[in-house]
């Protein structure tokens, strides 16, 4: 990193955050290009070994200081960080003193791996930890460095249960360091985020903190580019308008925890700002829509794209759905309107299923992640949907919301003046960070030898066959008093999975967005002798399970697979939550050609073809397998590529739009 501060000032103004690059797609690769050239000429700038000589240089005097001296040391530090800004030789004396806090402070230090995963954010790259190497710890050293220098840091998580985690378990470093920390998480009210965004480090994810973004951005008005809203910022202080103020200090530095999951996996949706406008439709008309949609026949009257989620009316659907309008009111003889509301009916029947992509609770629809399962609260689909799934489930329709504000999360990160982040799993999609955001890709070495054991994945001709082996594993795990994590899809196939454990007999716990209120107590319970724990991807990034007594020596905690994602990143999301920092541990997938997952990419006639190679009860043959799984992974992960090319390519053209008629966002 340079000397630059990056922080709140009469360089960057009082909101800063990034221009907007104007480069094309040629100027942004070569200026890729040529930055991989200046840090391979950097030298040993980014060698571990350099890196933690200089560091551990400070070490030993700062070891022997009395509390009152670190103190003092610390207080030094800060003025010079505040000064001169992050030049290396500051940055390798801080990391030295936040290590020696920490081990006061919580009772560990920082290992020469998580050291040097921080010197890599530190310097504007993502870091690849292997999971169960400390990445939480790890974001403390560029977290509370920058913080010292005076620059406002968010660090972004993948949800809130991770975001108060994290706050709440480094609050004494922070204080330590004479910093403050707080979490944004959903449910806060606007007095309790403003306040928590005072903090010198604020913990939140992804989704609270561009929220908050676009709300200061409505608070401004839309009619403003960059430069005007600094003007405007600055007016605002000037008068002293404290009835309104804004929740953010600027986007000055995000390091981002589970980054493939928050600037990868969730780019693909743009994030957007309604307010609630009357129903142009009564819930008579959607519970038309849904009795029209009855009558069609899939393939005679409309073709299903499940790739891409679409549904288009043949010529004989179009002829069949004005016939059956016939009898119903006027509303109906409109065909724009009457084909549209189907589709949406349709769509809502095909596509979205409940204890999968939403689940009723409190007489409400409410959205579970597909990518964290934890429900989404106060969110809606657009556009009619979520009134349509509402008449669907028999639910008191809500009222329909309009676009205030939107933006993806492609360019809010790359407002940010500087970014960077860390992950288990990075190298799949490093190319891509570096084209998109710009960030470097470095893996770091364990601090301990991983001792996972990897089992093959099975795939059985049926979901029997696969229940069947699921219960004869837990059976022969349940006897040797190891814990077993079992991975599902979601909610509904989670409480299917807890009813057969129920039915034989083996005591258990379940964790999905129903239970997330029980987190962390069923977590905590997760690493003991014979526990059973069934969950949705809830038990997924940062989870960890701590092994009880005596379970290492019984071979550590055993993780099951009922499913495989649509990313191979996310399958090794799960298996990461065993053999953390050196423990044992095991994992392995027990599937069936009956998956959703299979059934859905694979033809009926290709499934046949790989049902001949089971022989008997037995699954699959390994290599066959392997392939079966890999390759529609392949083809999904390049149709979401092309769909997170497709959203940042229309927010260039809609900001070119905006941009001609002075408004932003």
């Amino acid at each position: 990193m340079s000397n630059a501060v990056f922080r709140p000032g009469l360089r960057f103004g009082s909101y800063p955050q990034k221009q907007e690059s104007e480069l094309t797609d040629f100027e942004q690769n070569a200026s890729v290009f040529f930055e991989k050239i200046r840090q391979f000429f950097s030298g040993n700038r980014f060698d571990q070994t350099t890196v933690i000589k200089k560091i551990n240089q400070h070490q030993a005097h700062l070891s022997q200081c009395s509390e009152e001296a670190l103190t003092l040391s610390i207080f030094q530090l800060r003025e010079k960080l505040v000064r001169s800004g992050l030049t290396d030789a500051l940055i390798a004396q801080s990391f030295a003193t936040i290590k020696e806090a920490a081990g006061r402070a919580l009772g560990k230090r920082h290992f020469d791996a998580q050291l040097f995963g921080g010197w890599l954010m530190i310097n504007g790259m993502l870091a690849e930890m292997a999971t169960g190497e400390g990445k939480t710890l790890t974001t403390t050293l560029p977290a509370c460095t920058a913080a010292l220098a005076g620059i406002p840091v968010h660090v972004i998580t993948a949800n809130d249960y991770l975001a108060s985690r994290d706050a709440e378990t480094m609050q004494p470093l922070y204080q330590r360091l004479g910093l403050t920390g707080g979490a944004v998480i959903d449910g806060m009210e606007k007095g309790q985020r403003l306040m928590s965004y005072q903090c010198h480090i604020v913990h939140t994810t992804n989704k609270q903190i561009a929220f908050d973004y676009l709300r200061d951005r409505l608070a401004i008005g839309t009619e403003a580019g960059l430069l005007k809203f600094q003007c405007q910022q600055i007016q605002r202080e000037v008068a002293n308008d404290n009835a309104n103020p804004l929740l953010l200090k600027g986007l000055c530095f995000a390091l981002i925890d589970e980054a493939d999951s928050v600037l990868i996996d969730e780019a693909k949706t743009p994030l957007i700002i309604t307010r609630t406008k009357p129903n142009e439709e009564t819930p008579e008309i959607y519970s038309d829509a849904l009795y029209l949609a009855s009558l069609l026949m899939i393939n005679d009257d409309f073709i299903v794209d499940v790739n891409v989620r679409s549904i288009e009316f043949t010529q004989q659907g179009e002829d069949t759905l004005a016939s059956k309008a016939n009898g119903l009111p006027k509303f109906w003889q409109n065909k724009r309107k009457r084909e549209f509301l189907v589709k949406k009916a349709l769509t809502a029947d095909f596509f979205y299923k409940k204890g999968k992509h939403y689940v009723v609770q409190d007489d409400k629809v409410q959205i579970v992640d597909e990518f964290t399962g934890r429900i989404m609260a106060d969110r809606s689909w657009e556009q009619g949907l979520h009134q349509m799934i509402e008449a669907k489930e028999g639910c008191l329709i809500s009222e329909q919301r309009e676009t205030l504000a939107r933006i993806s999360y492609q360019v809010f990160f790359s407002r940010y003046l500087y970014l960077a982040g860390t992950s288990g799993t990075l190298a799949e999609v490093s190319a891509e960070m570096h084209n998109i955001y710009g960030l470097q890709t470095m893996r770091v070495s364990t601090h301990k030898p991983s001792l996972m054991i990897m089992m093959p994945e099975r795939i059985y001709q049926t979901a029997d066959l696969k229940r069947k082996a699921l219960l004869e594993r837990i059976a022969e795990l349940y006897t040797k008093g190891r814990p077993v994590l079992i991975g599902t899809a979601s909610v509904a196939e989670s409480e299917e999975v807890a009813t057969w454990l129920q039915e034989a007999g083996y005591p258990h716990q379940t964790l999905n967005a129903k239970q997330d209120k029980q987190e962390a107590e069923i977590i905590a319970k997760a690493g003991q002798p014979k526990a059973i724990t069934v969950a949705t991807n809830m038990a997924g990034r940062g989870t960890d399970i701590n092994l009880g007594l005596g379970v290492s020596e019984l071979g550590g905690l055993h993780v099951i697979a009922l499913n495989s994602n649509d990313s191979r990143r996310i399958d090794r999301q799960l298996y990461g939550r065993c053999a953390r920092q050196g423990d044992p541990g095991s994992t392995e997938a027990i599937l069936s050609l009956q998956d959703f997952a299979l059934q859905q990419f694979y033809s009926a006639t290709m499934l046949k073809v790989f049902a001949t190679f089971c022989f008997g009860t037995k699954p699959i043959p390994e290599f066959l397998g392997r392939l079966i799984l890999r390759f529609p992974q392949m083809i999904k992960e390049k149709q979401q590529r092309q769909i997170r090319k497709k959203v940042m390519e229309h927010d260039k053209h809609l900001a070119r739009l905006l941009a001609f008629s002075g408004k932003f966002e």
